[in-house]
């Protein structure tokens, strides 16, 4: 047995499911049976498996009778008959019944009321991290691998969906349907998904011969065109990236009344919050658009980084979770430029930065021991911090290195579980750089560095220390992928200790070259000026990095704010709203914590600033512009009439 009560001893281990579910919509509950492959490799007296909110009514091995003890403080229940049972395949039968909770995971029920006032009533599954054990007994951890063969036997009006598409169906006569589904890949158990309810489909559409659905319910047909695009193209998209076809066999996108997440990606049936899939190109703004394609994206990104191949344990989702949001953005940006992603996402990894300079930050990844820990995850720290590590290792080692590092790790582990290690070292293999060693040091430990840069002659002196917002630095160095451009182009170069000197450069000096990094820079007042004086000169993400990280030097008490506003004056000429954001949101937070005789002065620095830009945009959209440029006239505006306090603003 192992140590840890919340994981499961490997005497026996599962291959096969062939389950049968009978969901009643109208009681609440469920009923079903498995049979289950499982190879004993080594001699046992028990069979031990998860299980919560389930009676187990039978339990035979090889036909003999099981008894069965429960153990809810660990989720677990333990099967046994008292013999030894031998090393070798053996057949598991459990007969089992379950409720269908309200609590929107495990196999739940939801509703929704139509335009006429009916109550309609679906049953669903969201399983992740570990709810499989709510619906059917399982080896329900993700190391654990198995193919499943799903049955449902629900009521032949309302439809029924699974991970992998319909082979048969037989009618009952009781007005019941019983419909078998073909068998999925090895998968884990997270995966596994149902949804019965009266659902109707849209036609299937082509993707890169994968039939894609959208599955929705009734009415709602002309919201669903714009994610059925956005999702042909992505799953040919990722296909062609990974260059590994899509392991299932169809591409059910679901929309679900009742969803605690913007969406789940279980293989094959991949369900979402309505308003993270359903969506009206015709009256919606670009900002709906992109929440329906980046969800979209990241869930199909996760068909082969996380159902394909899967973190063994869930101190991994991390990285599922991170890179799959940096696939996204990836893939929407290459689909929709126009759309600026990486520039736009850049207030979303600020904000991670705030929450990783506190001293109450944590590792990027850390042990998890009860599954329930892994629900720390799902913040900032994993997503936009995540995400932002990978698209930082990309950019320094190139995309072509590392679109082929990131394959080559898909094709050796496919089917399979890895650990963070698995990829850095599939990276390193190809790049030839240090990749796990430099890696470690961002995702081991919480907080990220500061870069101090300088320039005596033509000798580049570079600092790192840990930025925080209080109390003193520590901890050793970071192996910084770092990035810089002077007049002679871009160089990179790991950084990986407190301090170090670059010969042969000459001003202007950009450090963090293309604005990918996650740290920040403080540059010395020569070249600072410098940088001030030539914006132009500078990338959109680049100006936005010069503004963002100073202020954030301002609020660590390193940098004074007359230096913040003497660079922040030389921003009225800016035209991204991403910059513009950060601007004023710096503005803002300075608004509220100056001395009140201080307070017009900064208010009369912020009108002074926005209003040349707004005045160019006006109050009305011209013929033609995109919605970045309405965004952008929205925040200025606003920021005119509650930053600036600007009197015709505010009553216009």
């Amino acid at each position: 047995m192992t140590d840890n009560p919340y994981r499961l001893p490997r005497t026996a281990v599962p291959s096969r499911y062939q389950l049968e579910l009978r969901p009643d919509l109208d009681a609440a509950t469920f009923s079903g049976r498995e049979t289950v492959t499982i190879e004993v490799v080594e001699s046992t007296d028990e069979l031990v498996l998860n299980a919560i909110e389930l009676e187990i009514d039978e339990a035979t091995l090889d036909g003999r009778p099981l008894d069965v003890t429960y153990e809810p403080s660990t989720e677990r229940v333990f099967l046994s008959d008292g013999d030894q049972i031998v090393p070798g395949p053996h057949e598991l039968r459990i007969w089992f019944r379950g409720i269908l909770n309200d609590k929107l995971h495990g196999f739940y029920r939801s509703t929704y009321t139509d335009p006429d006032g009916t109550t309609h009533t679906i049953a669903t599954t969201q399983f992740e991290a570990t709810d499989a054990r709510r619906a059917f007994p399982c080896w329900d951890e993700p190391g654990l691998k198995a193919v499943f063969e799903v049955t449902l036997v629900v009521p032949e009006s309302l439809m029924a969906v699974s991970n992998m598409a319909e082979v048969e169906r037989r009618a009952l006569d009781n007005g019941t349907v019983e419909i078998d589904f073909a068998p999925t890949p090895k998968m884990s158990t997270y995966l596994v998904a149902f949804i019965v309810g009266p659902f109707v489909a849209t036609e299937p559409i082509d993707a890169g011969g994968i039939p894609l659905r959208i599955i929705h319910r009734p009415g709602r047909e002309h919201l669903t065109d714009f994610a059925a695009r956005e999702g042909a193209h992505y799953l040919q998209w990722f296909a062609d990236y990974y260059g590994i076809p899509y392991i299932g066999d169809k591409m059910d996108l679901i929309a679900i009344p009742d969803f605690a997440f913007g969406a789940m990606e279980n293989l094959g049936a991949v369900t979402f919050r309505e308003s993270a899939l359903l969506v009206d190109p015709a009256t919606a703004g670009q900002a709906e658009q992109e929440r329906v394609a980046a969800v979209v994206a990241h869930e199909l990104a996760h068909m082969w980084f996380g159902d394909f191949v899967t973190m063994k344990w869930w101190n991994g989702i991390w990285l599922n979770e991170a890179f799959a949001t940096f696939m996204e953005m990836l893939a929407v940006d290459a689909h929709h430029p126009e759309w600026k992603t990486w520039l736009e996402f850049s207030p979303a990894r600020s904000l991670s930065m705030v929450t990783d300079a506190l001293a109450a930050t944590r590792p990027v990844e850390f042990e998890v021991v009860a599954p329930a820990e892994a629900d720390q995850m799902f913040d900032v720290l994993t997503y936009q911090k995540g995400s932002s590590l990978v698209r930082m290792l990309q950019q320094y080692l190139g995309e072509a290195t590392f679109r082929e590092g990131v394959r080559r790790y898909l094709v050796r582990h496919g089917f399979g579980n890895t650990e963070t290690a698995d990829l850095w070292a599939a990276l390193e293999e190809v790049s030839g750089e240090p990749v796990g060693e430099m890696m470690a040091s961002w995702i081991f430990r919480g907080g990220f560095p500061e870069v101090g840069v300088s320039l005596e002659g033509h000798t580049m002196q570079l600092r790192q220390r840990r930025f925080r917002y209080l109390g003193e630095e520590d901890g050793e160095p970071w192996g910084i992928p770092f990035a810089y451009r002077d007049s002679g182009g871009e160089q990179r170069l790991v950084f990986d200790t407190p301090a170090t000197t670059v010969d042969g450069v000459a001003a202007p000096v950009v450090a963090n070259a293309g604005g990918h990094g996650f740290y920040r820079v403080r540059y010395d007042e020569g070249l600072l000026e410098g940088l001030a004086n030539n914006l132009g000169e500078l990338l959109p993400l680049e100006r936005y990095g010069l503004i963002d990280d100073l202020w954030a030097s301002v609020v660590a008490g390193a940098t004074d704010v007359t230096t913040f506003l003497g660079v922040a004056s030389r921003y009225a000429g800016e035209s991204e709203h991403a910059v513009w954001q950060t601007t004023t949101g710096s503005l803002g937070e300075l608004v509220r914590v100056v001395r009140q005789d201080d307070e017009t002065r900064v208010r009369s620095f912020a009108a002074e600033l926005i209003a040349p830009k707004a005045s160019q945009l006006g109050w009305t959209p011209s013929e033609g512009e995109n919605d970045l440029a309405r965004k952008l006239r929205g925040l200025l505006l606003r920021a005119l009439g509650t930053l600036a306090q600007d009197e015709h603003t505010r009553t216009t």
